[in-house]
């Protein structure tokens, strides 16, 4: 039988593979030896790509849902705002108070010199909700009110004067009510009343330290204050996204401070 005509085979146009030109130096030249050189030559002539956004898989039907914000009630709101405007002077009031009836006002003697106890507002305290800070500045001074320069008697007499530093951070971003900040400046105020009036710095949390906090927790018990050993409060986050529950979700919350979850692009599990 005849045979079928042939078919012409189609074949893709040749490629070239992109190639940089020769540089025009010679090993006689300096140019030649220089990196600076060559480099400028080869980002001149080399060809150019095409810089594209990796493609991003749209949500499957399996897919945890995204993640959506909760948000508080308009009393939380209200009530958060009005602790805001108050916790410096209530803080200021009972550490005050403090001092007067555990320590006979102690401790703001001692600071006295310095500009007394400072209390200061974090931003960056996460880890615990407060932290006591003290440290003793001593100064020695030497006078000779009566030498005797007749007989070489040599009358120096030395004074020696402590100055002490102490202040108490405390985190804006776990006090969030008025129960929470008078419990953590107590157990604070016991650092302090442990490092200036009972000279132990070793032990921050031993029997002299829960001697203070009994002493506390028994004067303001009524008013919701323990001294415990340690203080973990959860940490109240400004926005909190939560995986719906359902359709596969788990119901997880995920607390940021700032608006740092995109529900288009993130997801939980």
């Amino acid at each position: 039988p005849p045979k079928s005509p042939s078919k012409s085979r189609l074949q893709s146009p040749s490629k070239r593979k992109p190639r940089i030109p020769t540089p025009p130096l010679r090993p006689s030249l300096d140019a030649f030896w220089t990196a600076e050189a060559v480099n400028n030559w080869n980002d001149t002539y080399s060809p150019q790509k095409t810089l594209k956004s990796p493609a991003k898989k749209p949500p499957g039907p399996f897919d945890t849902p995204p993640l959506s914000p909760t948000k508080r009630t308009k009393s939380e709101v209200a009530e958060r705002k009005t602790f805001e405007s108050t916790k410096e002077a209530i803080a200021s009031s009972f550490l005050a108070e403090l001092d007067s009836t555990i320590t006979n006002n102690q401790i703001s003697a001692l600071a006295a010199s310095v500009g007394g106890v400072q209390l200061i507002w974090s931003k960056t305290l996460t880890t615990t909700a407060g932290r006591a800070n003290w440290k003793r500045e001593t100064t020695r001074t030497r006078s000779r009110p009566n030498s005797d320069k007749a007989t070489g008697q040599d009358n120096t007499v030395t004074t020696i004067t402590h100055k002490h530093h102490a202040s108490i951070e405390l985190s804006t971003k776990i006090i969030d009510n008025t129960d929470r900040l008078l419990n953590v400046v107590a157990h604070e105020f016991c650092h302090l009343a442990n490092f200036m009036i009972s000279n132990i710095t070793d032990q921050p949390h031993g029997k002299s330290f829960k001697n203070w906090g009994r002493l506390v927790s028994k004067a303001f018990g009524d008013r919701g204050v323990e001294v415990t050993t340690n203080h973990s409060y959860v940490i109240e986050y400004k926005y909190i996204w939560k995986c719906e529950e359902g359709n596969g979700g788990c119901g997880r919350e995920f607390g940021r401070h700032s608006k740092s979850v995109d529900p288009a692009r993130h997801r939980c599990g």
